[in-house]
């Protein structure tokens, strides 16, 4: 869990926290350096499909919860793992993002479905990179709450469309979690 943990930190880590806050995707900004080794992963805890866990970065708790895709269609070739993530640093909570192994095209703007009591609830994405964020975090965690299923269609690497379903299955306590830890 160690390993892809600190995977899953190196990708988000550098993923801007303001990203959310702007009403339309803008051009991608530098990368955040890297956090030190010294600075990695702690587990908080495995809740059903989701894990959460804190770091520190420049002296201060990061707090997030992740799940990998359950299922990605149609395969792409030398694409790396899925990840569905939920990040909380100071002055910004509730960041959702997904990384899809791949560079989006540029103005990508992927859109997911999230299968939820009492019908389902439809997010806008705008990417940077290899990330989708949603557009209406708040409205993303909500309807993770109280979800069965994210499913994120987006434009693939050479064209069509991929399409990646997530379990939202323990996404409440593992939010649960990271808000009890990043208080």
């Amino acid at each position: 869990m160690r390993s892809l943990l600190a995977a899953v930190l190196l990708v988000f880590a550098t993923a801007p926290a303001a990203a959310q806050q702007r009403p339309a995707p803008a051009p991608a900004p530098a990368p955040a350096p890297a956090p030190s080794p010294a600075a990695g992963p702690t587990a908080i805890g495995r809740f059903q499909n989701w894990e959460a866990a804190t770091f520190t970065e420049q002296g201060r708790r990061v707090c997030y919860a992740f799940t990998r895709a359950a299922t990605s269609a149609p395969a792409v070739q030398g694409r790396s793992e899925v990840v569905l993530m939920v990040t909380h640093r100071p002055g910004s909570r509730d960041q959702v993002a997904v990384r899809a192994g791949y560079a989006y095209p540029q103005n990508a703007e992927p859109s997911g479905v999230v299968d939820a009591g009492g019908g389902n609830v439809t997010l806008a994405f705008f990417t940077s990179g290899d990330a989708a964020f949603a557009r209406d975090r708040e409205a993303a965690v909500a309807a993770f709450r109280r979800g069965r299923s994210l499913r994120l269609q987006g434009p693939g690497p050479r064209g069509g469309t991929v399409t990646d379903t997530f379990s939202l299955l323990g996404f409440s306590a593992a939010y649960q979690a990271i808000t009890e830890a990043c208080r």
